[in-house]
């Protein structure tokens, strides 16, 4: 394993010149500033620390400052440095020869060491490295600031210009390659980077933003971007994409993962590393580039992928977010005693030791994708407690849309598919089954449990359990179709090979329970067609009702608390939406629906018949009356 030689990485920059014979002015004791002109992209406060490297006497030649007479300067342990330039086998024995301070300074002279930049790493970055291990505890000067900072030093000399260790916000900035400047007056470039990624959703195939809406089932498609990092100086750079899924929302898997670099399609398990399960929780998955230093600098990246909303996703004003964060190598002097690779053996692209890596972080992107609700009560001719209706059945239907990625597998409403839809926004081949009573043989005087039936048909349980001698003996077998949320279009499974923006078929059917309730969530923004499939006896069917989803997104998401808007109109009238406490809207909507009795009607015979039954009455009792009379007449 590797041992972090600083918890610190530092920035450099070098002006130098070297002559042997010119006129000096004071050696030792002139004041000079060092400005440092820091990185725009880098925010974050640094603290400097200047050390003096070569003591010597200043003087200007043709509008360059070179220094003559040099000696080992104050800041540095001497004899330990020139002992470990001799022994690193970066410099080709360049400093074999070498016994003294000014003749390490004569050969950083010459051609081979030339002054680095922002987007160049010579020898003598590599030299800089070598002397911030065989720095003395002599600071020359300490500025602290954000932008532009200056450092107050006593002494010309060839000073070198790092991070003060441990002063560095590792998750939002990054530590400075060495600076090493001659001074007199002398200004150096930050050489530092800070990467930054931009992550958005997808709202239709053409557009991308922070939020969008989206129905159960469907899928919600991302897009990253971001930049090859600046790696001047590093051996070795890790790149780290983190991506959180939140429970209402199914990563799609790596399949539907693409990245490219330059417009350049990598190829994962090659290029790039995807991890996810356990090992990675609670973050859906870590993609890991093997080598981002394979790339030229600046150039673009893209990484876009899928989920599927389920049945767990957060209803209302309140999204689903998604979260994003980079995670990159901060610290250039990080040498990893050698090892250009320090990978976990299992895992490539990641840090064997992550805890202890020089690694800085991304603030979090988020972006938010909202589902709404319809909630019914069902009444009997009135709105009333005791009027609840049970044993409705509604089909809501309608379309919603969809960005699809390539390489991600969708379902689309066919009439040759094979494949449903279920709550959960997965998908199955099972046909869903109704709920039925199914005959298990003939009851005895001994069967206790089971259903038979009535006259009329209907099935039930008796309270006398002597019924159930002789009779037919069924039993309830619960059906599969309160799993599914479609449950009358069948789904063909395709593969996506480019962006495509699709219809959602939405098909989901409910039935009232002894509350009179149903409740249609996770909805997006569409129209829809809400239907009675089946009425309780007794009631007449109501015509179907239309209804109009309305979403508007929040501006921009920051923190991902922000709320949207939801509107809800049925047959031209707005349904009530849902508050709380305090006034506010929730974002789902409720409604109570009313089926009348049907009307009682006369009967078209039924009055006669009772009237011929009465006179037939009273013309049977008469003649009893008369036969009766007649006997006692006889008699007499």
């Amino acid at each position: 394993m590797k041992r972090i030689k600083k918890f610190a990485s530092l920035t450099l920059a070098l002006i130098m010149a070297l002559a042997m014979t010119l006129t000096a002015f004071a050696a030792d004791n002139n004041e000079h500033k060092i400005t440092v002109a820091q990185n725009e992209a880098d925010k974050t406060e640094h603290t400097y620390d200047a050390y003096q490297i070569f003591k010597g006497d200043l003087a200007d030649k043709e509008g360059k400052k070179v220094l003559s007479n040099i000696e080992w300067g104050s800041g540095v342990n001497g004899e330990a440095l020139l002992a470990a330039l001799k022994a690193d086998e970066t410099f080709n024995d360049a400093f074999a020869a070498c016994t003294t301070a000014a003749q390490v300074a004569e050969v950083l002279g010459g051609e081979a060491f030339k002054s680095s930049t922002v987007e160049t790493s010579t020898l003598t970055d590599a030299f800089a490295r070598v002397v911030e291990n065989n720095l003395s505890d002599t600071v020359a000067g300490t500025a602290t600031g954000t932008g532009t900072v200056t450092i107050d030093v006593t002494g010309s000399g060839y000073y070198l210009v790092k991070d003060q260790d441990g002063t560095v916000d590792t998750e939002n900035g990054a530590y400075s390659r060495f600076m090493l400047e001659v001074v007199g007056d002398a200004t150096a470039t930050v050489k530092s980077e800070v990467p930054s990624g931009d992550k958005q959703i997808y709202i239709d195939k053409d557009t991308t933003g922070d939020a969008n809406n989206a129905s159960i089932g469907s899928h919600v498609s991302y897009k990253i971007t971001s930049k090859v990092p600046n790696h001047v100086g590093y051996n070795y750079y890790y790149f780290i994409m983190n991506d959180t899924l939140s429970e209402g929302l199914t990563f799609d898997g790596v399949e539907s993962l693409t990245v490219t670099v330059g417009g350049e399609t990598l190829a994962q398990g090659t290029d790039y590393y995807v991890y996810t399960g356990d090992d990675v929780a609670p973050k859906t998955f870590r993609l890991a580039f093997a080598d981002i230093m394979d790339y030229e600098v600046g150039a673009d990246i893209v990484v876009t992928y899928s989920a599927t909303v389920n049945e767990k996703a957060v209803v209302g004003t309140t999204g689903n977010p998604n979260t994003w964060d980079l995670q990159y190598s901060n610290n250039p002097d990080d040498t990893f005693d050698g090892e250009k690779r320090p990978d976990n053996s299992e895992k490539p692209g990641l840090p064997a030791d992550e805890e202890n890596e020089a690694l800085g972080q991304t603030p979090e992107e988020k972006t938010l994708t909202y589902v709404t609700e319809l909630d019914i009560t069902k009444y009997a001719n009135s709105v009333a407690a005791d009027h609840l209706l049970a044993g409705a059945e509604f089909t809501l239907t309608g379309t919603s849309m969809q960005v699809v990625l390539n390489t991600v597998d969708y379902y689309e409403a066919s009439e040759n598919g094979t494949y449903y839809m279920l709550l959960d926004g997965t998908y199955t081949e099972a046909e869903p089954i109704g709920t039925d009573y199914v005959e298990i043989g003939v009851g005895t005087e001994e069967t206790t449990t089971g259903y038979i039936k009535n006259a009329a048909g209907g099935f039930y349980v008796p309270e006398d359990t002597a019924e159930y001698d002789g009779a037919t003996l069924y039993k309830l077998v619960k059906g599969t179709a309160d799993k599914y949320a479609d449950v009358n279009t069948k789904y063909e499974k395709k593969t996506a090979t480019e962006l495509s923006y699709v219809e959602a078929d939405v098909s989901i059917e409910m039935t009232t329970g002894e509350d009179g309730k149903i409740s249609f969530k996770d909805l997006g923004a569409g129209t829809y067609t809400l239907t009675e499939t089946v009425t309780p006896d007794g009631y007449n069917t109501l015509e179907p009702i239309t209804i109009t989803i309305g979403f508007t997104a929040p501006d921009k998401v920051s923190d991902g608390t922000e709320k949207c808007v939801w509107t809800m109109i049925a047959d031209g009238l707005a349904i009530t939406q849902n508050t709380d406490t305090d006034g506010g809207m929730l974002g789902i909507f409720s409604t109570d629906i009313i089926n009348k009795s049907g009307s009682l009607l006369p009967s078209t015979g039924g009055i006669g018949t009772t009237i011929f039954y009465v006179v037939g009455g009273i013309l049977v009792i008469g003649a009893g009356i008369l036969l009766v009379t007649k006997k006692r007449m006889d008699k007499r």
